[in-house]
């Protein structure tokens, strides 16, 4: 199936849209898409047609219009002035505004050129060539002459003889299909340059991307950096308070145990004996140990002293409340309690 010659409209930006009409208004193409780039918007307009306008809705043509048009070898066509809403209300239709604004734009191009457009038909229908030829020679600006096979005296649509008019010889084929080829080889190296600029332009904005995407890793280690020792510090903190919870915990059972203490001084007959728990040189007359070594010694030096398992009372860390204090040891039983333990 012959491709049509298409008038496209195209709205930029974040999200962009492109919409194709052919030279008589039938719609063939009305996309839009985030991240729409150039590249993807020439592919889908290549596949249903050959473009040969392209327009916006604006009166100066923005840039990524421009390079469209250029990377297909069309005619950049520009309103007189900024569409309205209501203008592009009118002609236009879509999914979302921007293929709204892409159709009226592709609309309102194919209802100004009109009269290029009666002409290529015109011509069409008069000439053999095909249309799309036609319709980019016309929009150039360009004569269309007769193809090939016609007679070469007859004149044209503008009146011109054929190419080889006045010398009766025929025009060289090999010629033509050189110069043919030379013109697409151009358009084709217009194309790759405008899809390098591209790719250069995206590799950019990558690269950018990539930069501010580090910087963003970079704070979250730091910040995570800065969790971590605030998670530590906190540890810290805890470790304290329960250590400090539990020198709270041990002063208030000994206070309970002094407050026993006190109270028992003064309204019991109790004891309050020394707690020795290693050698000193000033002998007290009682005490307590929870040294079992030092029983021994103490009492040869004349002290009346028992194991704390023995004496039943209060402790109060230096000393013994007790309610009744054994009496002193005699000699006879203490050596006796020598042997028994030898």
């Amino acid at each position: 199936m012959a491709k049509k010659p298409l008038i496209v409209g195209v709205d930029p930006g974040s999200t962009s849209a492109v919409a194709a009409v052919t030279l008589d208004g039938e719609v063939e193409l009305l996309e839009s898409g985030k991240n729409f780039p150039p590249r993807e918007i020439i592919q889908r307009l290549i596949k249903v047609g050959k473009p040969v306008v392209v327009a916006s809705d604006k009166g100066k043509t923005p840039s990524k219009v421009d390079k469209i048009s250029s990377s297909l070898g069309a005619k950049t066509f520009e309103p007189e002035e900024d569409l309205s809403q209501d203008r592009k209300k009118r002609l236009g239709k879509g999914a979302n505004s921007h293929e709204l604004d892409a159709l009226a734009s592709a609309v309102h191009a194919q209802k100004q050129l009109h009269k290029e457009i009666r002409k290529i038909n015109k011509l069409k229908s008069q000439l053999n060539r095909d249309k799309i030829e036609v319709a980019e020679k016309v929009f150039e600006g360009e004569p269309v002459r007769k193809s090939e096979d016609a007679t070469p005296e007859e004149p044209d649509e503008y009146g011109e003889a054929g190419e080889a008019s006045g010398s009766g010889d025929d025009v060289d084929p090999e010629k033509k299909r050189l110069e043919k080829k030379v013109e697409n080889l151009e358009e084709q190296v217009q194309r790759l340059k405008s899809e390098l600029g591209e790719e250069r332009s995206e590799k950019e904005s990558l690269r950018a991307k990539l930069s501010r995407l580090r910087d963003e890793e970079r704070k979250e280690v730091r910040k995570e950096e800065e969790v971590q020792k605030r998670e530590a510090e906190i540890k810290r903190k805890n470790q304290e308070i329960e250590e400090l919870e539990e020198e709270i915990s041990d002063y208030r059972i000994r206070e309970k145990q002094y407050r026993k203490a006190v109270r028992k001084i003064f309204h019991e007959d109790r004891d309050l004996v020394r707690v020795v728990d290693k050698s000193v040189e000033e002998v007290p007359e009682k005490a307590v140990t929870r040294n079992k070594d030092l029983i021994e010694v103490l009492e040869n030096r004349g002290c009346n002293i028992y194991h704390v398992d023995r004496v039943e009372g209060v402790e109060l860390s230096d000393f013994y409340l007790v309610e009744s204090f054994p009496e002193p040891k005699n000699f006879e039983s203490i050596i006796e309690d020598y042997k028994d333990s030898r």
